[in-house]
């Protein structure tokens, strides 16, 4: 029995097993220091959001601070689209809130009185009584099946790409079919499907070949996307 290769593998058993336990304790005592506990938290101001769950983030260890910290943010504050954050140590954090857009204002007038509402990019709504100078969508029947909502965001942000003054767009949903107005120009998109395909083609009589009258659009087998059959005056 060969006694001092043994002694050699039990005190590297022993170095290594040292050397683990002083990491954790190295680690445990950076985690529970006060010195790294956060003091300051740094973001815009905004009134319309409520801010009490990131404020009790103050005293806990900025090294357990991750993304899981901000989910009841995100329920707190539904228009909320990104909240990110930055450690700056020892103590402050630092974070970047990106409020979602307000894309569309909706009439819904299966009901009575009619529900006005926005729409936010992040498909959230909030009633509203007044349209703010966004897209306007009429509703006066369904079904509005699931996913419509969805679809309206897509055409919003297609149509952005255009220099398109959206306030002068106006959607109306017959149940079956989407009519849209700009001005003196009326397009048909049939059925609230492929929106944001559709909305290229709106967008493109509007900005490059202004119509006044009707655009049928329709999907062409020939060459593989959507089109527009204009009457015009």
């Amino acid at each position: 029995m060969n006694y001092g290769e043994i002694e050699r593998r039990t005190f590297r058993t022993f170095l290594g097993f040292s050397t683990l336990l002083l990491g954790l304790i190295v680690v445990f005592s950076v985690i529970t220091s006060g010195l790294y506990r956060v003091s300051d938290i740094a973001y815009d101001y905004n009134p319309e959001l409520n801010m009490n769950s990131v404020e009790s983030l103050i005293g806990k260890s900025i090294w357990l601070v991750d993304d899981t910290n901000f989910e009841n943010f995100y329920e707190e504050n539904p228009t909320v689209e990104r909240i990110s954050h930055e450690k700056v140590l020892p103590r402050k954090l630092i974070l970047e809130i990106v409020i979602s857009e307000k894309l569309a204002y909706i009439e819904d007038n299966r009901q009575s009185p009619p529900r006005t509402f926005v729409l936010y990019k992040n498909l959230y709504t909030l009633n509203a009584p007044a349209n703010e100078g966004i897209l306007s969508l009429t509703i006066n029947n369904g079904p509005v099946l699931e996913g419509f909502l969805e679809e309206v965001v897509t055409f919003v942000m297609t149509l952005k790409k255009y220099p398109i003054n959206l306030y002068n767009i106006e959607m109306r949903y017959d149940g079956e079919s989407i009519e849209v107005r700009n001005l003196n120009t009326v397009f048909f998109l049939g059925s609230p499907s492929d929106l944001g395909r559709k909305a290229s083609v709106v967008g493109y009589y509007i900005s490059e070949e202004p119509c006044d009258g009707e655009v049928r659009i329709f999907y062409s087998e020939d060459i593989q996307r959507y089109k527009g059959i204009s009457n015009c005056n």
